[in-house]
């Protein structure tokens, strides 16, 4: 049987030992390295032949996403699999389109992990069904935003709104009057059918409105 290195990413030490133990019961496992954020991992993959990634998501310095873009391009051969808490449709949503290998809760069971490993080494995509139903949640919100025109001017207003920035303050950046700055948000308001500013900010985050690619 062939033997495989992994490097398992995580910045809670708690977490990674668990993981380390789950990992070692496996026979085809040699050597788990642990690192707590992603520049990390990417200095132990020129270090050591490493077959599979196990990263979170949430980490210092450089986070899972980032991590997950470093490995694709320059360690395409390794395989990934990230962990999350379920707690963002956008995350999910930018982690399956840039290609994971895999995607797992982070609280999962001892058995749906191993699983996962021993689907990603053998070549194929490992995503549990909870991740699944999340993404299916991620694209019916875009989904039905795209039904929904915004301005160019509204989703001006409507980032500077996500930054938690007063009518003042967006009248200002946008060298635009108040009262401007106030019919923008109604109207954003009245498209996206949220009842308040917040809400209308959560579906725009939600729906994938700010991302930058």
């Amino acid at each position: 049987m062939k033997k495989i290195n992994i490097i398992i990413a995580d910045d809670h030490l708690m977490f990674l030992e668990g993981l380390n133990t789950i990992l070692t019961e496996m026979d085809e496992v040699e050597n788990v390295h642990i690192a707590t954020e992603g520049k990390q991992v990417l200095r132990l993959l020129e270090q050591f032949n490493i077959n599979l990634v196990i990263s979170d998501i949430n980490m210092p310095k450089m986070d899972g996403i980032a991590l997950l873009t470093e490995l694709k391009k320059k360690h395409p051969d390794t395989g990934i699999i990230m962990l999350s808490m379920l707690d963002n449709h956008r995350t999910i949503y930018k982690v399956i389109q840039k290609k994971a290998d895999g995607f797992v809760p982070k609280f999962t069971n001892k058995e749906e992990l191993q699983k996962a490993v021993r689907t990603v080494i053998g070549g194929e995509q490992y995503f549990s069904e909870a991740i699944k139903k999340r993404y299916m949640e991620s694209v019916f919100e875009r989904d039905k935003f795209k039904n929904i025109e915004l301005s160019k001017r509204e989703k001006e207003v409507l980032y500077h709104l996500s930054e938690e920035l007063t009518s003042k303050e967006i009248s200002e950046k946008l060298f635009i009057s108040i009262n401007t700055v106030e019919t923008h948000r109604k109207n954003i308001l009245l498209k996206t059918g949220a009842k308040t500013t917040t809400g209308a900010v959560k579906y725009a985050i939600e729906s994938g409105l700010f991302d930058e690619d």
